[in-house]
């Protein structure tokens, strides 16, 4: 399984044996960040199709890109039935809004625009062509903090 770690910051994956995991961050903090790039920065320097699962905890919500645009280079650098694992702040939470470069704060139903067979998916399947599926739905961490989800792409 090839994996990106998005924003590992110090927090790295746990490899299963026939793993293979790029931990990317903003910058080279520390010499197991094999990837330094700003995600802003569209696109990403991963070619179409490159991961079998993206983790993202902790990090889109600092990006200037809203979630659609950041959900839409996952989906590109995904493989079919790939997989994006995802941890934001929630937005009744008081940490969603204590780190001065969060951008973005989400709720339980953020990700259900994305889903073509959720009600708010078919309503606003104009917000990007790029689909998903939601394979566990969003929940909250035991603090209460963040929102908590698996999303699958749906691609050929």
């Amino acid at each position: 399984m090839e994996i990106l770690n998005l924003g590992c910051g110090n927090k790295f994956v746990t490899l299963k044996p026939g793993d293979t995991v790029i931990n990317h961050d903003r910058i080279k903090h520390c010499s197991r960040v094999d990837v330094a790039w700003d995600l802003n920065d569209l696109p990403w320097p991963w070619p179409d199709d490159s991961f079998d699962l993206i983790v993202a905890c902790a990090v889109l919500e600092h990006l200037k890109l809203n979630l659609v645009e950041s959900l839409d280079e996952c989906w590109r650098i995904l493989r079919p039935d790939g997989r994006v694992h995802m941890k934001l702040p929630y937005w009744k939470h008081d940490a969603a809004w204590d780190d001065p470069t969060h951008y973005w704060q989400f709720s339980l139903g953020s990700f259900d625009q994305f889903d073509p067979e959720k009600k708010r998916g078919a309503q606003y399947a104009f917000y990007t062509p790029r689909k998903w599926k939601i394979v566990k739905p969003a929940f909250l961490n035991q603090r209460g903090s963040s929102v908590i989800t698996l999303m699958q792409v749906r691609k050929p």
